[in-house]
């Protein structure tokens, strides 16, 4: 569960797509998604672009880790979005991919990269991001520089030269940094910003470099309105099919029993029950999936979570320094409006990170400092937001678990009808690309097994 302490209190969006259907309870559907975060209305979008009818419940609010708060800003009427920590699309991706066959094609901006600058030594520098930075930075010495330049050129080439599952990330980075610390501090710098993971003895190479190297090549879009576009987006396309969505919110599953018919009954905490042919779990992780599955293996099969500690600022003023990236630690600062809208006219929504949160108050700290380091004016701050332990992925693709080829698959064995969904789930993606990969995958394969030819991705339930 993601923990905050807020300066200014923060409310829920607005958006009116949490509300639940009008009407009765719905007594059954073909498909049934449990959880309303992106992977579970993935999931219901892509059954009711199949034909299936779906319905949508989630114990909360609905929007899961993507869901947006609003911030009231202090002397003025106006509010700034806050996502839940830094959050970003990446271009190019497999969640980009899923989202252009949906038909949705997300509003934003690429952060520039002009003027982006590293902490180390407790100094501010140039991050090298080309050969003319690179040779202004002092972050490396000239002498390391052409190592420096064979590692990028070696990530860059990262589908090409293909890491092993079984590889942690940080081998990976210090084989090809030949023995140079300093040029590996800035490579795992890279791979930290771009899979929002402070263990990189943990993860996955054959997961890590790929995703990074797209990053890099491609770049990310910072979402206008944040995340919550992505919700309301995928929301209205399966309002759109020809069985249009209902999502219920506050309606918390207990346990999943299979029918007679070979169908399934989801019973709610309040006694409220479907009947459905198929069954996307897409909520709570894979702690929560195995209990409402009586399956602890899914937890054998899972990497340990992601966590970081974030600052979110809305700034009333100049920041001079709009990308900081931490490289002796696993510090991070962005400007992310602009480029993308947040904030009125004039506010700036700045995200500070922790990656791998540790100590709440120390990691406050930290992260306060490396603000005023960027040149935020404390007096210039109208809003904030310290989330405290914020979880970034629930599982990571972990070299114990055997990388993302580990994972639980889309479909649960021995449960006919049952699929997963969520950045845990499937050979396919990290962070939000995992998410939207399986999510399609399951609502797919869930139409398809109650209306039959649906269109499904198959290499996502490997």
């Amino acid at each position: 569960m993601d923990h905050s302490d807020g300066d200014h209190p923060a409310t829920p969006t607005d958006r009116d797509w949490h509300d639940e259907e009008p009407g009765r309870w719905p007594d059954r559907a073909d498909v049934v998604v449990i959880g309303a975060g992106l992977a579970g209305l993935t999931a219901a979008a892509a059954a009711t672009r199949a034909g299936a009818r779906a319905v949508v419940l989630d114990a909360h609010s609905g929007g899961g880790r993507a869901a947006v708060r609003r911030v009231a800003l202090s002397g003025t009427s106006g509010a700034a979005v806050f996502n839940d920590g830094p959050r970003a699309l990446y271009l190019g991706g497999p969640g980009h991919e899923v989202l252009r066959r949906l038909g949705i094609r997300p509003r934003g901006h690429k952060p520039p990269t002009r003027g982006s600058r590293v902490s180390l030594e407790g100094r501010i520098d140039d991050l090298p991001v080309g050969l003319t930075s690179l040779g202004r930075s002092g972050v490396v010495p000239g002498r390391a520089k052409p190592t420096l330049v064979a590692a990028l050129a070696a990530l860059m080439a990262g589908r090409r030269v293909p890491a092993r599952p079984d590889e942690p990330a940080s081998v990976w980075i210090r084989d090809r940094s030949r023995g140079r610390d300093d040029v590996a501090a800035l490579v795992a710098a890279l791979f930290r910003v771009a899979t929002y993971t402070a263990d990189l003895d943990q993860l996955s190479a054959a997961a890590a470099v790929p995703h990074v190297a797209r990053s890099l090549r491609r770049g990310v879009l910072y979402l206008d309105g944040g995340f919550q576009q992505l919700l309301d987006s995928l929301r209205s396309v399966a309002s759109g099919a020809d069985a249009p969505v209902a999502v219920h919110r506050h309606a918390a599953v207990a346990r999943l029993e299979q029918t007679a018919d070979r169908g399934w009954e989801v019973q709610c905490r309040d006694g409220r029950t479907v009947r459905a042919g198929a069954v996307v779990v897409a909520a709570g992780g894979p702690a929560a999936a195995a209990g409402l599955l009586d399956m602890p293996e899914l937890l054998d099969r899972s990497g340990p979570p992601a966590t970081a500690a974030c600052l979110e600022l809305a700034v009333a003023g100049p920041v001079p320094t709009r990308f900081v990236l931490g490289v002796d630690e696993p510090l991070y600062l962005s400007e992310h409006s602009p480029p993308a809208d947040l904030a009125p006219d004039g506010v700036r929504v700045v995200h500070v990170a922790r990656y791998g949160a540790a100590d709440a108050v120390a990691d406050r700290a930290r992260l306060e400092s490396l603000a005023a380091a960027a040149g935020i004016d404390p007096g210039d701050v109208v809003a904030r937001r310290f989330l405290r332990r914020m979880v970034v992925q629930t599982a990571i693709p972990s070299v114990d678990h055997g990388g993302q080829a580990g994972r639980p698959p889309v479909a649960v064995p021995d449960r006919p009808g049952v699929f997963l969904a969520g950045d845990w789930v499937g050979p396919v993606g990290m962070l939000a690309d995992a998410s939207l990969a399986s999510g399609e995958a399951a609502g797919s394969l869930g139409a398809e097994a109650v209306v039959g030819g649906a269109a499904t991705v198959r290499s996502v339930v490997a």
